[in-house]
């Protein structure tokens, strides 16, 4: 299969050298083994918009564009598919990305984790779990719209179970299982990644979906959440087993920091704490962007967000306006317009404002973010000008 892709991607290097056009090319046809969804630890957490395994897959499964020992870039990483495949080929990786949540599960995904003590972590958990929390109501948005009562109750008995574990790295794998365990017990609808919550008789009688949606709000009435919590656990540590086995002798990935429009070291303890990453020190960027307004990565997030403590209520706000592709303005901030000095664009975006300024806001802003996140990789990658006018 190695050197399928490789072959194949030759090829279609020297096709786009000839033609200078895009290429469309169906990864789920090419690789129809990687279909199957469970590979490896890419599961071990839901997120939206998730990248195709196979896009990753194929650049690293053969020498073309990068070699064992380079270094790999994903300045979008999300929950860190790139990052993880980029380890199982044997190369070193870079991950950032604006949202708390996708950051930490990504550096879970790749972090090695002494599984024997992560069992034995758990059982401890269970045996020792409170009937009631001692804690803090939790500041999640509209608690008591996305959960029953007795629910929030034994999360909070959970969640301050998970903090007593002493181990960083099996604390943080907790972490992330616990949030899995939230949007599975909560009351939004399993089938959207954006929380809409679901109520009994949402449905028409006749609707294929009536029975099934009734009968799992009735199960959240007296759901036992250590019983869900401990299914997840078991499940990801056999992920995380696999993962470990096909990955002995690699360098583990590092989620650097959260803006990739300044790539930087903003979380290495390494000794490069708020340096830049150096000049053309990058062999191959492989990312999914986000689209302008597509996907609202924090309101997906915003239940984990707040039980795992990663942004209060008042910084959502705040935390949305980081992301590129950001959906949400003000009126005052859609007064003037902002040009982008690229000629297309600046055209289009004059038609969109005069029938709705708040799109041409988000669609302007977004291409201003991504010029700034696209110079960025090309300074790291070598790439010489960016051809900013074409």
């Amino acid at each position: 299969m190695r050197s399928d892709c490789g072959d194949l991607l030759q090829k279609l290097v020297r096709r786009y050298q000839r033609q200078r056009r895009p290429i469309s090319i169906n990864f789920r046809q090419f690789l129809p083994e990687l279909n199957s969804a469970d590979r490896f630890n890419h599961l071990l957490h839901p997120y939206p918009a998730k990248l195709l395994v196979h896009i990753p897959y194929f650049f690293l499964a053969n020498d073309v564009l990068s070699k064992p020992g380079d270094m790999v870039l994903d300045p979008f990483c999300g929950s860190g598919t790139v990052l993880v495949e980029a380890q199982l080929a044997n190369r070193r990786a870079y991950g950032v990305d604006a949202n708390p949540l996708a950051r930490l599960i990504a550096r879970v995904k790749t972090t090695r984790l002494n599984t024997c003590a992560t069992k034995r972590a758990l059982s401890d958990i269970l045996r020792t779990l409170p009937t009631e929390p001692s804690g803090q109501r939790p500041d999640v948005v509209n608690l008591e719209h996305w959960f029953y009562p007795s629910t929030t109750r034994q999360l909070q008995c959970l969640q301050e179970a998970i903090g007593r574990v002493r181990t960083t790295t099996i604390r943080d794998f907790l972490t992330v299982c616990f949030s899995v365990c939230v949007r599975k017990v909560s009351l939004a609808d399993p089938r959207l990644s954006v929380p809409v919550r679901l109520r009994l008789g949402q449905y028409p009688k006749d609707h294929p979906l009536r029975a099934k949606s009734d009968a799992h709000l009735r199960r959240l009435r007296r759901v036992r959440v250590a019983e869900i919590f401990s299914q997840i656990v078991r499940a990801n540590i056999g992920r995380m087993e696999k993962w470990e086995r096909a990955t002995v002798g690699t360098i583990p990935p590092e989620v650097i920091c959260s803006d990739a429009r300044q790539l930087i070291y903003e979380y290495s303890s390494n000794g490069n704490r708020n340096k830049r990453l150096r000049d053309e020190s990058v062999q191959l960027i492989i990312t999914s962007p986000p689209y302008p307004g597509a996907q609202k990565y924090i309101r997906s997030s915003s239940l984990s967000l707040g039980w795992l403590q990663l942004c209060p209520t008042a910084d959502l706000r705040a935390c949305k306006d980081r992301i590129i592709g950001r959906e949400e303005f003000s009126k005052s901030e859609c007064i003037a317009s902002a040009p982008t000095d690229i000629a297309n664009a600046d055209e289009c975006l004059s038609v969109i404002r005069r029938r709705n300024p708040m799109r041409e806001k988000i669609a302007a802003t977004y291409l201003h973010d991504m010029r700034d996140a696209i110079r960025e990789m090309y300074r790291v990658a070598g790439c010489g000008n960016m051809p900013f006018q074409e």
